[in-house]
């Protein structure tokens, strides 16, 4: 009988620290608890639900109008909902939000990854926050014909247990207005070292966000103005529209498992600032390549590095999807910004309307150790010593 009763209270000591334990578990790269909002809630969907009141979306807190829909529901007008993945997502009315709390790596860099949706043809933006941190996302630009589209923005967790915010901030006449989200994922982002042959951080876009192997769109990094806390280590995105982020199960990439496609023209920009030594002579490689999506030619690059700007035509290659191109720039100041966008305003050929680009990938800037001018001296001095030599011979 002691021994049952020692069992027992282990059993409820246990029981006790278990949960305690669980809540600490960190964000596993991937969903977040429930979101692909496919959980059946314990009043069943809306459709089933028999009890009128708030919806019920287990692992989420609502506030406002926050809506279950399925995929192949019609609202007034006749209007299909879209529903990026599964037969499940949410939608926010005017002013709702959801929120989930999230138990994190503090001073850890995270990156969100979302696909995202509009309900009416008006401008939609959603706001995703894990105070203090704050980013609009504006759904108005849609890159394919699909009607939604996977985005990413990232922060620094300043906690060790954070809330993740997605709010509708919009004010739409119509109650059947606002933004679709689902597909929600976390990853915890780790910057690669500094190559010793490569001042730049993250050349071959191989550290980046959530991909979902299921999904061809690749991921689109709105503006962001932060090299330190970016979906993609060490670049910034610095214009008004975004990039895509592409894999090699779904598009042609020069190198590695990962690359750029600037679908947004001038609009669309990637930058960095590098580490260089003032008055030396540099050279900016990378390749550039198409992406093998049906995007309609001519594709074109400009790339910028420090003073230096040069325009880079892709030339179609039956061997090869990507050629190499480069700067030659010499740096004025311990960091240098080198950036690219595209010339063009692509669409692919298919469709004629879901926006596309050129690829930018393995970015690299090297010291020449010599510049054009010391090289032909040290031609020039070596040919007279041979002529000397052969003299004296």
């Amino acid at each position: 009988m002691a021994e049952s009763s020692a069992i027992n209270r282990c059993l409820f000591l246990f029981m006790l620290i278990f949960p305690h334990f669980s809540t600490l578990a960190l964000a596993e790269d991937g969903l977040v608890a429930n979101g692909d909002f496919e959980a059946r809630p314990s009043n069943g969907f809306p459709s089933e639900a028999i009890a009128d009141g708030p919806t019920e979306i287990p692992s989420w807190r609502t506030k406002g109008r926050v809506e279950l829909v399925s995929s192949g529901e019609k609202v007034s007008g006749g209007m299909l909902l879209i529903v990026p993945g599964g037969s499940k997502a949410v939608r926010l009315g005017n002013d709702a939000e959801i929120s989930q709390e999230v138990t994190v790596e503090k001073g850890s860099t995270y990156a969100v990854t979302f696909s995202a949706a509009r309900t009416c043809a008006q401008l939609e933006s959603l706001n995703v926050s894990v105070p203090p941190a704050s980013q609009s996302v504006d759904l108005q630009t849609l890159y394919n014909v699909q009607g939604w589209d996977p985005y990413s923005i990232s922060f620094e967790a300043e906690e060790d247990k954070v809330p993740l915010i997605f709010r509708n901030t919009g004010m739409e006449d119509d109650p059947e207005c606002g933004p679709i989200i689902d597909d929600i994922a976390i990853k915890k982002l780790v910057t690669p070292d500094q190559p010793k042959d490569n001042a730049v951080v993250n050349s071959g876009f191989e550290f980046g966000p959530w991909m979902f192997q299921n999904v061809s769109l690749g991921v689109l990094l709105p503006t962001n103005l932060d090299e330190e806390t970016s979906p993609l280590p060490g670049w910034m995105v610095e214009s008004t529209r975004a990039v895509r982020y592409i894999d090699s199960n779904h598009y042609a990439v020069p190198e590695g498992k990962r690359a750029v496609e600037l679908v947004s023209g001038k609009e669309g920009i990637i930058s960095q600032m590098v580490e260089t030594k003032p008055d030396k002579l540099y050279s900016l490689t990378f390749s550039l390549g198409h992406a093998g999506d049906k995007c309609k030619e001519p594709l074109a690059v400009m790339a910028f590095a420090g003073d230096q700007a040069q325009n880079f035509h892709y030339t179609p290659d039956s061997n090869s999807t990507f050629q190499v191109a480069s700067v030659n720039f010499t740096a004025k100041a311990e960091r240098t910004r080198i950036a690219f966008y595209s010339v063009y305003y692509n669409t692919r050929t298919d469709d004629m309307s879901s926006l596309c680009g050129p690829v930018v990938d393995d970015v690299r800037v090297w010291y020449s150790w010599a510049s054009i001018n010391e090289v032909q001296m040290l031609l020039g001095l070596g040919l007279s010593f041979w002529a000397y030599l052969l003299v004296l011979v």
